[in-house]
């Protein structure tokens, strides 16, 4: 009859506890790596919404732009006008009060909102504030640093004047003549996030039925 020594006892032990120790230590990883990837879901979620706010901070702004209340000294009210968009460039390409106003493309042209360039330093797009006077409050004005909820940069716009094709109610039907003519602004806006790569994209169609006070109609 065989019998288990002291040493081949000890030596089971050790393999067991070592098993043990390894089968923790999968779990361990196992849980921080979920734990990372919550808290990045959870990053990535708050970074879009902050994009998100800046995109919609930006249709704001540039509704003021567009239809006023507007008193700033940049003000441009009178270069909105349904009857008119002698002020609108193609390819966005207008300089001073024209500034980031695109002329509607051709037909079958790429959309000119998917063309423009919102970058930072674009003369082609409108940064927050541009014409109404506002400010948006950025990480990168914040002491140069990154952090918190804020934006990596500030908002910026484009406002197309899109031809109305169908009046402002949809069961109306407009003159097709060029005399006739009336315009929507279509205003494309973008916002980021912390990240500079976050970024949101959001539309409207602005409305304008008559000229802003003081300007001619």
């Amino acid at each position: 009859m065989s019998r288990v020594g002291p040493c081949q006892q000890r030596g089971f032990s050790l393999i067991v506890v070592l098993s043990m120790l390894l089968i923790a230590m999968v779990l361990g990883i196992g849980a921080a790596q979920v734990s990372l990837v919550g808290e990045r879901s959870a990053r990535n979620d708050r970074d879009a919404e902050v994009a998100f706010q800046a995109a919609e901070a930006a249709l704001i702004d540039a509704e003021r732009d567009v239809l006023g209340p507007n008193q700033a000294a940049a003000q441009r009210l009178c270069v909105f006008n349904s009857r008119d968009v002698s002020a609108f460039a193609a390819g966005c390409g207008g300089t001073g009060v024209r500034q980031g106003l695109c002329a509607q493309g051709g037909e079958g042209a790429e959309p000119v909102w998917m063309t423009a360039d919102f970058g930072p330093d674009s003369a082609t797009s409108v940064a927050y504030g541009t014409f109404t006077g506002h400010t948006y409050a950025t990480a990168s004005a914040a002491a140069g640093v990154r952090g918190g909820a804020l934006s990596a940069r500030a908002p910026r716009y484009i406002v197309e004047a899109v031809r109305n094709l169908g009046g402002w109610q949809s069961s109306q039907l407009q003159s097709a003549s060029a005399r006739n003519a009336s315009y929507l602004f279509r205003v494309t806006a973008i916002g980021y996030g912390v990240r500079d790569e976050t970024q949101v994209v959001l539309q409207t169609s602005l409305h304008k039925p008559a000229a802003s006070p003081g300007c001619p109609s």
